[in-house]
Parts: structure tokens; sequence; C-alpha cells
């Protein structure tokens, strides 16, 4: 019951910022904050600078919350004394999707480092609260994608302990508009600026994987809008991301089976990976093994293939 809600208005032009006055008017603890056109993680930076809590969480425009969305992050993160604890989601559910679970992994803030570049933690910081401390001066780069990894790597980095629950208590829209949904745009290669910056900073082989995922997201969409000539340039820096840390990726035992067969499939080429990875019911028929047998037989390069 003792919580505080900001919205942050960026520059809405349907009428939004009528309706949020009408509701703040009518509650104490609602408040609204204009901005003009800012972006998700500068937003998102209003609304933490604003806030005079204890702890802080964020939801996002179109998405929905379970109705212990702020009870259940509150109990994990007070009972277990962590500096940030994170729940579950699921995709475009309206209702009835909220799942309560006492299933709890407790991580050091490197483990949780480790989790988030490995995707076992998810980039987003909704269903996510975070203690004020923890984040401290952090705030979110202007980064039109991968604003959310950056933040939620940085703060990981300070936190001592991360909780991590099964409990699903938010449903995310997957919708047609976003960067990460929508065909190739060269705003995308913010992804590709971020964990580098990352990588830098960590240069592990957590951070490693992350850069070569990022760098196949990248293609992955380039290929499939047939955009090679358009984003020539782009598509240069996400093939040359890939091929200098394959080997890396191919040979590591800690590369999950996914990441390890999009690695291994590259040796064809990036055009021949997508096909496949794209295609999972043609995919799972093949033997991948004598595909790769096959290759260390012919010595083929990725510019034979």
């Amino acid at each position: 019951t003792n919580y505080e809600v900001f919205f942050i208005n960026d520059g809405s032009i349907d009428g939004s910022d009528k309706i949020l006055t009408e509701y703040c008017q009518n509650n104490p603890n609602f408040f609204l904050i204009n901005i003009k056109n800012c972006g998700a993680g500068l937003a998102r930076n209003y609304g933490i600078d604003h806030a005079r809590g204890k702890y802080i969480c964020f939801i996002d425009v179109d998405d929905k919350i379970a109705p212990h969305y702020l009870q259940k992050l509150h109990d994990l993160i007070t009972t277990l004394s962590a500096d940030v604890a994170c729940a579950e989601y699921v995709k475009n559910k309206k209702t009835d999707f909220e799942v309560l679970s006492d299933e709890t992994k407790i991580l050091t803030g490197q483990q949780a480092v480790d989790d988030l570049l490995s995707m076992k933690i998810k980039n987003g910081p909704a269903v996510k609260i975070y203690t004020r401390e923890v984040i401290g001066n952090m705030r979110m780069p202007n980064y039109c994608v991968a604003e959310d990894l950056f933040f939620n790597y940085w703060v990981f980095k300070n936190a001592q302990r991360v909780i991590v629950n099964d409990s699903i208590l938010y449903s995310y829209t997957v919708g047609n508009n976003s960067l990460s949904t929508r065909e190739f745009s060269p705003q995308r290669m913010d992804s590709i600026e971020a964990v580098n910056k990352i990588n830098e900073n960590e240069h592990s082989f957590y951070s490693i994987l992350r850069l070569f995922m990022e760098a196949y997201f990248i293609i992955e969409k380039i290929i499939l809008a047939k955009g090679e000539d358009k984003f020539s340039q782009e598509y240069r820096i996400a093939k040359e991301t890939l091929t200098l840390y394959r080997e890396t990726v191919v040979n590591d035992k800690r590369t999950p089976a996914r990441q390890k067969l999009v690695a291994r499939l590259l040796k064809f080429g990036p055009k021949f990976t997508v096909n496949i990875m794209t295609m999972k019911q043609k995919a799972q028929k093949l033997s991948f093994d004598d595909i790769i047998k096959g290759d260390e037989k012919t010595g083929e390069s990725d510019e034979d293939s």
C-alpha cells in the first residue's frame, strides 16, 4: 500500500496527458511528468530522479502487471536482503497469467552479470526491483536499443546479492513497432556499441558470447530483410564481429547449445546460418554433425561458402 507511481509522458499526442492528469488528481501518490520524445531510457531516468522511495521498479506503457506485482517483488528484495530481485514474464497475456513461486536463486553480483550476458536473466528493467542505493548515480544511456542491458549490467556489477525468482508477474506485449521486432534499422547498431562497452570493461567469456549473439541478431535481421547492399556497413561490422569471436564461442564448454549451433553453422556463411536457424522444422531433420564433419574435411572458409 505504500508506493508512488510516476507516469513519464514522453511526448504523446493522443490525449494521454489529459487522462493521466485526471488520474493524478484523484490519487495523491500518482504523479505526471511530461517530457518531449526522449526515448525509453531517458524517460526512465526521469522516473529514477524523481522517485523518493527506497525501492524502484519499472512498468512499460503497453504491458500488464499481475495483482501481486509490487508485493511479491518487495517481499523478495526485503526478506532476502537483496540489492536486486528479478521475476519472470509471459508474452501477450491479458489476464490470469500470475503464477507465484517459492523457487528462488541467490546470486552474487558477478553471477548475475554472467547470467544476464548469457541471457539467462532477461535484459529488460521490468519484473525487477532495485534498491535506490544499488542504482546510485547509474542511469540509462541514450540508446535506441540495449539501454536496459547496459543499465542492468552496471547495476548487477555494483550488487552484492541478486535474487532470481520463478514467479510470473508481468505480461510483455510483443508488437510490430518496436526496434527489437521490426525490420532492420541502423539504430539497432546501438546494441553492438552497448555490448562493446560492456566487453571492454568485463572482457569475460560471457561478454564475448553476448557480443557475438548481438552481432548475429543484427546480421539475421539484415539478411531476412534482404538488406545486405542497403546496410553494407552494418552488415560488415556484424560479420567482422562474428568472425572475430566465432572460434571462442565454438570451443568453450560454457556455450549454450543454440549459440554453439549458430557459431558452428557460420563456417558456411551468414546466409546459410540464418536460413537454417529460421527454418526450425527443416533444421531438426538435418544432421548437423554430418554438415560440420563435411566442412572440416573440405576446409572451406566463410568466403568460399
